[in-house]
């Protein structure tokens, strides 16, 4: 959605620099007498210059009219079964890596072990978690109420789980029996366009691998 509306700004700017500049040819050549266009090709070119970029732009007016309650109705019919869809798989990923380790492989505590180690080292992994339009919009309207946003929790939620997850799965990959002092940081992400309102969040995961001999 914010690229839509990126991409409509952008539009809109060239298309005013476009007129912008239709103008001022105009005015160059209306005032030079010495300019002489029977045919009146001058005049029509200016012409499509002109209006051109008008009647482009009420072209992307009617498209947008027509695509913006398209892509509502279509984030409120998914966007749901589609965020239920990723928690469900992140789920049945850590069913899997606990049946492997027989424990869930990341703590929070920074010792306490008992083994002799033989390697350490920091162990991370992100996810990028975004709430849908149809989030954002009942997220509005939560805030004009206020109280507890719970799609944004929702949200929040399968982000973390995933960066946990994929911390396992970094740790399985690189060979650690174990991961401690586990920490979690959050970043918003937002374009640099966007005055307002969160479109993204960084979740990231890390802590220390152990490896034991």
């Amino acid at each position: 959605m914010a690229k839509i509306k990126e991409y409509f700004r952008r539009s809109f700017l060239l298309l005013s620099v476009s007129v912008l500049l239709s103008l001022i040819n105009f005015s160059v050549v209306a005032q030079d007498p010495s300019v002489d266009d029977p045919s009146g090709i001058g005049a029509g070119i200016f012409l499509l210059c002109f209006i051109g970029p008008f009647i482009l732009l009420s072209v992307f007016g009617i498209l947008w009219a027509i695509i913006y309650p398209i892509l509502v109705i279509w984030a409120f019919l998914f966007s749901g079964k589609k965020l239920d869809s990723m928690i469900m798989n992140t789920a049945e990923r850590e069913a899997q890596t606990f049946a492997q380790f027989g424990k869930d492989p990341l703590s929070t505590l920074d010792g306490g072990y008992k083994k002799e180690i033989s390697a350490a080292g920091v162990v991370m992994a992100g996810a990028v978690y975004g709430p849908s339009h149809w989030h954002l919009l009942i997220g509005f309207i939560n805030n004009l109420l206020g109280g507890s946003i719970d799609v944004f929790q929702k949200v929040i939620s399968a982000g973390r789980a995933e960066s946990m997850q994929r911390l396992r799965e970094q740790a399985i990959k690189e060979g650690w029996d174990e991961v401690i002092n586990v920490r979690i940081d959050t970043a918003v992400m937002s374009p640099a366009t966007a005055k307002k309102g969160i479109k993204a969040v960084e979740v990231f995961a890390y802590g220390t691998g152990i490896k034991y001999s």
